[in-house]
C-alpha cells in the first residue's frame, strides 16, 4: 500500500511541475517516446489520435523509439510524451482525452510555447 502511495505521489508531483528536457526542445513540439512494447504502442496510437481529433499539423508529432536516443533525451521510463521540451508524463498509458488536456494545457492557444518559460 506504502508503495502505491509513493508512486502516486510521484505522478501528481510530475504532472503540477513537468520537467524541461532541454534536449527535447528541438524538433516536433510532442514526442512520444516509446519501444514497442504493448503499452508504448498503445500510448502511441492515442497520441496520434489525439493530434488528429485535434486538427494539429502533421509536423507536430514525433514518435521516438530508439533506445539511445530516448536515453540521450534524459528519459527512463516508457511510455512517455513530451510537450514542448517538457516530460508531461512517463510510465503509464494515457487516454486520448488525457493527451489532449495535457496538449491544450502545454501548448497554450494552439501556439507553440516557448519551452523555457
Amino acid at each position: 500500500m506504502a508503495i502505491i502511495r509513493i508512486l502516486d505521489q510521484k505522478q501528481r508531483r510530475l504532472r503540477r511541475r513537468p520537467r524541461l528536457l532541454p534536449e527535447a526542445t528541438e524538433g516536433a513540439p510532442i514526442k512520444v517516446l516509446a519501444t514497442g512494447c504493448v503499452h508504448c504502442r498503445a500510448m502511441r496510437e492515442n497520441t496520434i489520435e489525439a493530434v488528429k481529433q485535434m486538427g494539429l499539423p502533421e509536423g507536430t508529432l514525433a514518435c521516438i523509439d530508439d533506445l539511445n536516443e530516448i536515453a540521450r533525451l534524459g528519459v527512463m521510463t516508457t511510455p512517455s510524451l513530451v510537450i514542448n521540451g517538457r516530460l508531461v508524463s512517463a510510465g503509464k498509458v494515457l487516454k486520448v482525452e488525457q493527451i489532449i488536456s495535457l496538449i491544450e494545457e502545454q501548448l497554450g492557444d494552439g501556439e507553440y510555447a516557448n519551452p523555457e518559460e
